[in-house]
Formats: C-alpha cells, structure tokens, sequence
C-alpha cells in the first residue's frame, strides 16, 4: 500500500504540515505510522480524511467540532456538503481541486463528473482549466510525473480531463485565414499530451489556427511539417528529459532550425527555469503567460 510522507499530504491537500501535527497532537485526528527515521507516513485512507476535513472546515466547522463527530457522521456530514458550493471563491476552487483529488484516489468517475458540472456551472470552460484543472493537476504531479500517485490512477484521471478538452476543441469554431498558426507537437519520446491539448484549446479559443502533430514527433518529421503548415510559432512541451543538457542542446537545436518562428516551450519546472533561451525561444510557465503572448501578437 502506498504511503505518503507529511510534506506530500500538505501538498495534495493544502494543508500545512504543522496544522496536520497539530491535529494530531492535540485532537487525535490521525495518527501517522513511523519510518525507521521516526518519520510520518500517511496512508491513503488517512490522505482521503484530511482532503474530507479540508471540506468541512470550508463549511465552517472547527477542527474540534469535527473531532467529535462519529465515522458515520463524518460520512453523512461529507456526503451532504459536497455537493454545496462554498461560501467565498477561493474556497470554493480549493474544495473543487480537493475533490477531484478524491475522485483519482477513489476512481470514481461519478464524483469527477459532478464536481466539473459544478465548476462550469460558475464559469467557463477556460476559466474552469485556468482556474481549477491546471492547479489540481500541479498539485498532483501529474504534469510532471513524480511518481507520488500511481500509473493507474494517473492515467484514469488524465483520460477524463483529456477526454473533455478534446470534447471542448471540438465545439470551437474554424480560425480566420488572417491569424497566426500554430504548430503543436510533443518531442520524440514524450507521450504525455494533456498540457499540450489545453494549450491547443485556448489558442483555439482565441480563433488561432493550429495543427497538432501529436506525440513523439521526430526532428527531421517536424522539419518537414514545418515547411508545409508555415507556423508563426511551435508550442512544444518538454516533461521528462534524459538529462539538463540534453534537454538545453534540444532548446538550441529548435531555435536554429527554426530560427524565423517563435518557439513557445514548457516543461518540468524543476529544470526548465536552469534552462538559457534563445532570443526566439518563449518559456511558458502558466496558462495565462500563453494567454499574454496571444494578445500581444493580435494587436
């Protein structure tokens, strides 16, 4: 059975590693097995608990109040109140990201589908990858595979959202013939194409053209597609490299072979910012840098 150690429940649920020694110190709620360093380790039931508790305290309950409710009340009080909307905003998105949390831990695709329906009830498609997706999917890894949650349950959930932006891609509209296109592609031996499908559906959005070239593209096919479509920029994601300088010798490579386009690149963000970047090469770090630099080549 899988264990996590307290700094990855603070960063799955949002709560902080003291808080949760504090739960259980002085409440009792949790209790953490051991390493042979006298390190925690949590479960995944007990990183279930603290994802539910995070949603009671969002309706107001103190930690104590919930202390003194039986398994069975616990329960009841979790099932009547997920399907609530929170009070403020920003509690509400951290309830949402912790849901779906549960409904990867849980593969549980009821629950996945009812907190998007929820989610998009209150905003858009676009503000609901902004606001709540792209955050959730950070906070798990799942971008950058860390192996903190395992393949089978990485790859339910990464099926549910990709199946949905695809969905979302769809239904938008042709791009005019007068704005700029888009090549999108992910590089040999990346397989990993859900930030590359969100990138695509917001230059989408935007009524940008764009041909996706799919995964695992080599250089010399890349170079062919290029002189066909005639991009104004190539987006590309990088996730797991083989090594920094491999990584940076592709970053060259790009910005010679391309040398008349704008390169638009992400990737794992703990070697990416170590990263130097040609001229012509963009990094992306957030969705709304693309947004950015969409609006900036319209004006």
């Amino acid at each position: 059975m899988k264990k996590y150690s307290i700094k990855y429940i603070e960063r799955f649920s949002g709560i902080k590693a003291h808080t949760l020694r504090s739960w259980e110190n002085r409440f009792d709620i949790l209790q953490p097995e051991r390493d042979d360093n006298n390190k925690r380790l949590y479960t995944e039931e007990q990183l279930k608990q603290v994802l539910n508790i995070t949603l009671l305290l969002s309706k107001g309950l103190s930690i104590s109040q919930i202390k003194e409710l039986t398994p069975s009340e616990f329960v009841a009080k979790v099932n009547e109140i997920s399907d609530m909307a929170g009070t403020h905003k920003e509690n509400q998105l951290e309830v949402k990201i912790n849901a779906f949390v549960l409904s990867m831990l849980e593969l549980d695709e009821s629950r996945f589908e009812k907190v998007l329906a929820s989610c998009l009830l209150q905003r858009s498609f676009e503000d609901t990858l902004k606001e709540v997706i792209y955050p959730f999917l950070n906070r798990i890894g799942i971008m950058w595979r860390t192996g903190e949650v395992s393949t089978a349950k990485e790859h339910f959930i990464y099926q549910l959202i990709r199946q949905k932006i695809i969905v979302a891609i769809d239904g938008l509209g042709q791009a005019s013939q007068s704005r700029e296109r888009y090549l999108l592609f992910l590089p040999k031996s990346e397989f990993q194409d859900l930030l590359i499908l969100m990138y695509m559906y917001l230059l989408k959005s935007k009524g940008q053209s764009c041909v996706y070239l799919g995964e695992d593209i080599p250089f010399d096919d890349l170079k062919e597609a290029s002189r066909i479509v005639r991009p104004d920029a190539l987006v590309t994601v990088i996730k797991a490299p083989a090594s920094k300088i491999d990584t940076q010798a592709y970053v060259y490579r790009l910005s010679e072979a391309f040398a008349q386009q704008q390169i638009l690149l992400a990737g794992n963000p703990y070697f990416m910012e170590e990263l130097e970047y040609p001229k012509n090469v963009q990094r992306i770090v957030q969705m709304d840098d693309l947004k950015a630099l969409i609006s900036e080549g319209t004006e």
